[in-house]
C-alpha cells in the first residue's frame, strides 16, 4: 500500500470540491447499511480508475454545493474499523482491492481517510446485489465531466481506459517474469531501430 504523506492528507481534507479521484462524505456511522453500502460501491469505483482514489468523511455537502469541513461526530469516528470495512468490501468485490483506512484529529476536528488503490491485475467486477444501489456483474468507475460520481461503466471510453490498465499491468508482469528466469529483455526504442539501420549499411 503506497503511504501519503500527512501534509497531503490535510490537503485532501481541506480540498474545496470533489473530483474524480476524491469523494467527500459527512459524518454517517459505519453500522449505517445504506451509507455502508455507498461507501463500498465508491471504492469499488475508484478501484477501476487510474491511481486509485480517497473517500474523505467528514465534509459536508451545502445547499449551494460547497463542501464544509465539519469533521465527524465521536460515536461516528469509532464506528470505523479497518477489519470490518475489509470484511464486508471483499464480500462485493471481485478481485479484492486494496484500501487503507486512516483516522485523523485535526484541530479538534475527527476525519476517516480511506485511500483506494488502483485494481492489481484485473478490473473488479461487483459480485453481490445490494438493493438498489449495487448490482451483481456490474463494472463500477467514476465519471468524467460535470460532478463526480460512482456510476456503472458507461461508454466505450471509460471501458478502454480500464482496459488499457489492465494490459499494460500483464505486460509488465510478463518482463517482471522473464527476468525472474534470467532473460532480459528491453523494449525496442525508434534510437535502436536506426543504430540498426546504419550498422546493416556498413556491411553493404
Amino acid at each position: 500500500m503506497k503511504r501519503v504523506a500527512e501534509s497531503a492528507l490535510v490537503d485532501l481534507i481541506n480540498y474545496p470540491d470533489e473530483e474524480r479521484n476524491l469523494e467527500f462524505k459527512q459524518s454517517t456511522p459505519w453500522s449505517n447499511s445504506r451509507f455502508r453500502a455507498k461507501i463500498t460501491k465508491s471504492i469499488l469505483g475508484m478501484a477501476n480508475i487510474r491511481d486509485g482514489g480517497t473517500i474523505v468523511i467528514g465534509k459536508a455537502q451545502q445547499s449551494d454545493g460547497t463542501f464544509e469541513t465539519i469533521g465527524m461526530s465521536q460515536d461516528d469516528f469509532n464506528s470505523f474499523n479497518s477489519d470490518n470495512m475489509k470484511d464486508f468490501v471483499r464480500d462485493y468485490a471481485d478481485p479484492f482491492v486494496t484500501f487503507a483506512l486512516k483516522k485523523r484529529t485535526i484541530n479538534g476536528r475527527r476525519f476517516v481517510l480511506i485511500e483506494i488503490e488502483e485494481f492489481e491485475a484485473q478490473p473488479v467486477i461487483c459480485k453481490r446485489d445490494w438493493s438498489d444501489i449495487m448490482h451483481r456483474g456490474k463494472m463500477y468507475t467514476r465519471s468524467r465531466g460535470g460532478r463526480p460520481q460512482t456510476i456503472e461503466v458507461p461508454t466505450q471510453t471509460e471501458m478502454r481506459e480500464i482496459i488499457i490498465m489492465a494490459v499494460e499491468k500483464e505486460i509488465r508482469r510478463f518482463y517482471e517474469r522473464l527476468s525472474h528466469v534470467g532473460i532480459q529483455v528491453t523494449p525496442s526504442r525508434p534510437e535502436d531501430q536506426e543504430s540498426f539501420n546504419h550498422q546493416r549499411a556498413d556491411l553493404t
